[in-house]
């Protein structure tokens, strides 16, 4: 039997393979033929070897992740797999491989077993961890301990649990009272949402499982919809090019999975004298159009050097992503054989990085959320910035043990919600990091289907993904009914607000109002706790960690407003309304949040301003505290992150599952932005599973051969000669 490919009419590859190697075999052949740039540019990214291809502006990237030795540390990994992990990897990597011999792609280096895990890791390591640190450092060292401490409680506050669900709490995750950070002399936003019903609440009698991962929205989409089925494998779902298998949202026939991330603190910055330095080299990095520049690459015992400092310190960065840890890559593959929720959570034991918030639903009826991700155990001073590295005070003693991670499985109340809010309340004994996103999104959700007690199906839960309403936005507009109007134009806009629900609507004046009020408002009160000059950096986005705590600031800033002196909301506004006056006219009917909320993105090959490489420039409703994301980051409402997958899983009826990518599968041709019209529009496409419900909708087949083996090379008869029984599918261009 031969591995046959077929594509539905969203160009989405389903795999039939005799085996599960040629299942993975078949999943490596289609992501080259629809990702193959992607996938070089992510495995150049993780090696430092981006800048020539890209030229220049990649080369700030290589000399970070050079210094990082991620191919050592992977090598490391790939030896240490256990068998049929590797042979998950080896069949996979042998699709890659012949794939690029098919489509005759010149200086295309040859795949390794090693290059799907250091593309995971290019995707996952930094998630804004060690920018925060950094930045908090300057506020101790600039504004005192007092202020941090003054400035993280800002960032806490109230806010929904994940576990127990519908549970609350308030103020920091950690005492932070007798905190002292210490002075090493350095300078230096992901979401999502998901939920799960239980069948009480739904009209099949069958759990519902939906979310969206919130992202940078790039061409082509970070994920990629794929079907592999081969032996007792027969999975659907959303993958990254470059890695087997479905890491973060899929479902076989028996059970789904889903992740949010959870925003754990899994990564230190360390002080330590040069003198520690153990291995010191200079390295070349080729860069297109310009020759070669250098990095120096430098270790110590605890990781490697990020920075150097006067000559006789250096900044070292200790991450779990950083460990070999080979066992983390056999959750992988038995993820994909779960056959319950709890089957599921038990494969997550050697999870190591990144730490999700995983939700998952079974055919049996059963739901539950687990925590899953190795989280160091260490002073609550590591969590805040730089700590000494030459003693051992500040050195990681373990990891919060697999039977002590937040879980529940079958809640009372039968619904489980994550949005990156909180996990688990003061009597948890363990510090999982110290700052939450706001709970908005996740109350929101919560609030929607407790509205909906039960009957709740696909059709409706993806409503839920359109919803922008905006808790803090309906507090600002009721806030605003004490302010009395200096211009006739402030009067007009004041009596819009009157009654406003908060909806950020994209053809709406109202999102504008209220997001340019609140930006001027929570500016003001970072500059308050910080001091001018550090606000100025967040402002103006000249430190990642700055715009990263702003970002947190803005969403909080509704809980400050009983706080705040009463002319810092009210000059807000009355700035506020100026601004948006001189810059849309007098004319309410002529302010729309989607002229000035728009997400932008082009393929890499797109920045010549030729050629077949799409691109996108999209206004969206919602913002970053909308259930129908889009965040934004200082200077403009350019929008820096949204929903780059939705989806719903209908457990037992899988037929009736839903989802969409912006963008499309290829990131070249028709499918390139085939899915863009439904994902700006907040609708769902079919995910077609069973053989009845696929066959219709075929628009492709054909054969890759009948592998007989794994390893780096093809397999058996190399199937570099695909025979395609009805319809053909080029090859991009690359």
């Amino acid at each position: 039997m031969s591995i046959v490919v077929r594509r539905d009419e969203w160009g989405v590859a389903h795999i039939r393979a005799p085996d599960e190697g040629g299942a993975f075999y078949g999943q490596g052949w289609v992501h080259v033929q629809d990702r193959w740039i992607q996938m070089d540019g992510d495995r150049r990214k993780a090696y430092g070897e981006l800048a020539a291809v890209r030229g220049p502006s990649a080369l700030a990237s290589d000399q970070f992740w050079r210094p990082l030795a991620l191919r050592s540390v992977v090598a490391d990994e790939y030896r240490g797999l256990d068998k049929s992990t590797r042979t998950m990897v080896d069949a996979y990597t042998a699709g890659v491989n012949a794939a690029l011999a098919a489509s005759d792609r010149e200086g295309a280096a040859p795949w390794r077993g090693e290059d799907c895990l250091a593309v995971f890791k290019a995707r996952h390591l930094l998630m804004g961890v060690v920018e925060r640190k950094l930045w908090w450092s300057r506020v101790a060292r600039r504004a005192g301990m007092r202020a941090l401490t003054d400035l993280v409680r800002m960032l806490s506050g109230d806010s929904l649990l994940i576990v127990p669900p519908g549970g609350r709490a308030w103020g920091p995750p950690a005492n932070l009272d007798a905190v002292i950070l210490p002075d090493p002399a350095v300078e230096g936003e992901q979401g999502s949402n998901s939920w799960v019903l239980a069948g009480s609440r739904t009209q099949g009698g069958r759990p519902l499982l939906a979310g969206d991962p919130h992202r940078g929205v790039e061409l082509p989409n970070v994920y990629y919809p794929v079907h592999v089925a081969g032996g007792a494998l027969d999975a659907i779902g959303l993958s990254f090019p470059g890695v087997p298998g479905m890491p973060h949202f899929g479902h076989n026939a028996r059970v789904a999975w889903a992740i949010t991330h959870t925003g754990a603190d899994t990564q230190d910055l360390y002080v330590e004298n040069a003198a520690q330095v153990l291995d010191a080299r200079v390295e070349a990095i080729p860069v297109r159009g310009a020759g070669d520049a250098s990095v120096v690459c430098e270790r110590t015992t605890l990781g490697p050097v990020v920075a150097r400092w006067d000559g006789d310190a250096v900044l070292v960065l200790r991450a779990t992503a950083l460990d070999a840890v080979p066992a983390q890559y056999r959750c992988l593959r038995d993820m994909l054989h779960a056959d319950s929720v709890p089957a599921l959570f038990a494969a997550q034991r050697g999870w190591v990085d990144p730490v999700n918030n995983l939700l998952a639903a079974d055919t049996e009826g059963h739901i539950g959320y687990l925590m899953r991700g190795r989280v160091p155990l260490r002073p609550v001073e590591n969590l805040l910035g730089p700590v000494p590295g030459d003693g051992p005070d500040h050195h990681w003693t373990g990891f919060i043990p697999f039977d002590a991670w937040p879980s529940v499985v079958d809640p009372e109340g039968d619904l489980v919600v994550t949005a990156n809010n909180r996990v688990v309340g003061p009597d948890y004994p363990h510090r999982i990091a110290p700052v939450f996103a706001a709970d908005h999104r996740a109350r929101r959700i919560w609030s929607v289907l407790q509205e909906r007690p039960r009957g709740w199906t696909a059709d409706t839960m993806a409503a839920v993904h359109r919803d922008v309403r905006s808790c803090p936005a309906a507090t600002f507009a009721r806030w605003s009914r004490d302010l009395v109007p200096a211009t006739p134009l402030e009067a007009v806009v004041l009596q819009r607000l009157v009654g406003w629900d908060g909806s950020l609507d994209a053809e709406s004046a109202l999102p504008l109002v209220y997001n340019t009020w609140r930006e001027r408002v929570a500016k003001r009160a970072l500059a308050d706790v910080v001091g001018e000059d550090l606000a100025r950096e967040a402002a103006t986005g000249a430190h990642a960690g700055a715009v990263a705590t702003l970002a947190r600031l803005r969403a909080r800033v509704v809980d400050l407003l009983p706080d705040l002196p009463a002319e810092a909301a009210t000059d807000a506004f009355h700035e506020a309304v100026a601004q948006l006056g001189a810059r849309w006219g007098p004319d309410l009917s002529r302010w729309r949040w989607d002229a000035a909320h728009r997400v932008q993105a082009a393929h890499p090959r797109a920045a010549g301003g030729s050629g077949p490489w799409p691109r996108l420039d999209v206004g969206l409703p919602g913002d970053g505290d909308t259930v129908r994301a889009a965040s934004y980051g200082p200077g403009s409402f350019q929008v820096t992150g949204a929903s780059v997958a939705r989806y719903v899983f209908d457990v037992g009826a899988w037929d009736q599952s839903r989802w969409v990518v912006p963008g499309g599968t290829a990131e070249v041709g028709p499918t390139a932005l085939n899915q863009l019209d439904a994902w700006a529009a907040g609708t769902l496409l079919p995910m077609w599973y069973s053989e009845d419900a696929l066959k219709p909708h075929i628009t492709t087949c054909w054969e890759l051969g009948a592998p007989t083996g794994t390893g780096g090379a093809p397999m058996g008869n190399n199937p570099s000669s695909a025979s395609p029984r009805f319809g053909t599918r080029p090859s991009p261009p690359g």
